[in-house]
């Protein structure tokens, strides 16, 4: 099966995760979450993560702010079972945009409207302010909470009283401040062995910090990388999709964790436009959602191109995730 998270604002104004069969077709349960009576409203779903039987969605939009816990019971079905971290308590996650968890099941948040990437415990609590932080500055109270990755243009409105330190860069993530408010800023985080990376959409480049500290430890950059929005894995190598180019280009991590700065290599250059979702199937396929064209694209594990997989969605594609299934 597929899911697809979609933004909620285009002509079909999806705000749902939507179920599609192994060969594209639309599944009879269309919806794969709740909605209606004791559920939340949901509102732009962008990034999500199945962890065992339990799924974490993002619920965008700046007047929701959450993660959403949901656990899979009888026949695949869903049932909400609570809101596991917002803005209502942990004041770092305004707009979020992806999540991901590293092996000791905390999560990492990123958040567009603070350029900040918030770690949180398994039970949803803010973790305590990334320990070169405090280092760099001592008192941490001044960051947002739990704020694992800062940003190096704080955003006036990123706080109730005073904006939170900056950090310089290349620690510090870059944004673009517009009438003293956050606009272009950090996307897709994925954690992987010791590191996290994090899609520096305004620098170009992909940062790499320890997760046992929050340090900056190198960055992934070249020509070939240009707002970059949406990190996957697989096997050893970490694809990165841009929209500043309509590229995705890859890098070998088997060798350990980049550097200083190290190029990409080139993977797929200029067939998906807005690229926005990635992910291979059960068979080693590769996919990409077209979001100006609202559609899902395959290709080879090379690159290769081999046509259109699903068209005509009714929304512009999030995030996109291949889930096998016994019976699909």
């Amino acid at each position: 099966m597929w899911y697809i998270s979609f933004q909620g604002e285009g002509d079909g104004d999806v705000n749902n995760i939507l179920v599609y069969h192994d060969n594209g077709e639309a599944h009879s349960q269309a919806n794969l979450l709740p909605t209606g009576g004791d559920n939340p409203k949901l509102n732009e779903i962008r990034g999500f993560a199945l962890v065992g039987d339990l799924l974490y969605v993002v619920n965008a939009h700046k007047s929701a702010s959450q993660i959403l816990l949901y656990q899979q019971g009888k026949d695949d079905a869903y049932t909400f079972q609570n809101i596991f971290a917002s803005m209502a308590t942990i004041n770092s996650i305004l707009h979020p945009y992806d999540l991901t968890f590293d092996s000791q099941g905390n999560c990492y948040v990123s958040s567009q409207d603070t350029n900040v990437v918030t770690a949180l415990q398994p039970s949803g609590a803010a973790m305590p302010v990334a320990s070169i932080l405090q280092q760099q500055f001592p008192a941490p109270a001044e960051f947002l909470a739990g704020t694992f990755v800062a940003s190096s243009v704080p955003s006036v409105a990123a706080s109730t009283t005073t904006p939170p330190p900056a950090l310089a860069i290349p620690q510090g993530l870059e944004a673009l401040l517009v009438a003293g408010s956050i606009s272009n800023s950090v996307r897709g985080v994925l954690a992987y062995d010791d590191y996290l990376y994090v899609a520096d959409e305004p620098a170009g480049v992909v940062k790499v910090y320890a997760l046992a500290t929050g340090a900056w430890y190198g960055e992934i950059a070249g020509d070939n990388l240009s707002a970059p929005v949406q990190l996957l894995m697989n096997g050893t190598t970490l694809y990165i999709g841009s929209t500043g180019n309509d590229s995705i280009v890859c890098c070998d991590l088997s060798q350990g964790a980049p550097l200083g700065k190290v190029a990409p290599c080139d993977f797929i250059n200029g067939e998906v436009k807005h690229v926005s979702g990635m992910a291979f199937d059960g068979d080693g396929y590769f996919y990409a959602a077209d979001r100006k064209a609202q559609k899902i694209l395959k290709f080879t594990a090379e690159g290769v191109a081999l046509g259109t997989f699903i068209s005509n969605l009714p929304d512009d594609p999030e995030f996109i995730l291949y889930v096998p299934k016994s019976d699909d």
